[in-house]
């Protein structure tokens, strides 16, 4: 593992330079990332909570977006899941978690800067007590990029953690209570990148 913690403090403030105005959303995360060492960090039992990266996935001829049923959650969700040691950025896991999850490895990133480990959103979740792992709740702080393919494909499931599938709309996507709102950033890329 790289020096992630350091890493991530860079990556936080070019998103930053993007998306100013959210300096106050991204103040816990910042006071995350200096509290924390780079092993605890990606640390499933560093229950304060620890960093994860998936993305969401646009099939462009049929303008859906893939989201994924996650049996543990009870929500379709994009795919996505934990940062290992092995991974050397968030952008690495996020494409590691998708193919892991779905069978999906031919994406394009549409990117918000020329840097390619500058996601279009990062965000901090209060992750309920899981059952099936027996962990307590604690907090993702989610890096979340947008990738594009040319036509909706097979999708392979992890049916460990997965049940189900679907190819959704941005309609459907903005209803999503809990990321429904970065639509208006997607279609901004979108809009940008095709």
């Amino acid at each position: 593992m790289v020096f992630m913690k350091a890493l991530l403090l860079k990556i936080i403030n070019e998103y930053l330079t993007v998306f100013p105005d959210e300096k106050v959303r991204q103040a816990p995360f910042i006071n995350y990332l200096n509290r924390y060492s780079d092993e605890q960090i990606i640390d499933w039992n560093n229950f304060d909570g620890h960093i994860v990266a998936g993305g969401f996935i646009y099939a462009k001829e049929d303008k859906k977006f893939l989201v994924l049923y996650h049996n543990d959650l009870e929500m379709y969700l994009y795919p996505g899941g934990h940062i290992d040691s092995n991974d050397n950025n968030p952008l690495e896991t996020a494409l590691r978690e998708i193919k892991e999850e779905t069978g999906l490895s031919d994406l394009i990133e549409l990117k918000v800067t020329d840097d390619e480990l500058v996601p279009i959103d990062i965000d901090m979740q209060r992750i309920r007590y899981n059952e099936r792992l027996k962990l307590p709740s604690h907090y993702h702080f989610d890096f979340r990029y947008l990738f594009m393919i040319d036509r909706i494909s097979d999708v392979e499931i992890d049916t460990e953690e997965l049940s189900n599938f679907k190819w959704i709309d941005i309609d459907e996507l903005s209803k999503n209570k809990n990321y429904g709102w970065i639509t208006e950033k997607i279609n901004n890329i979108l809009k940008d990148k095709i």
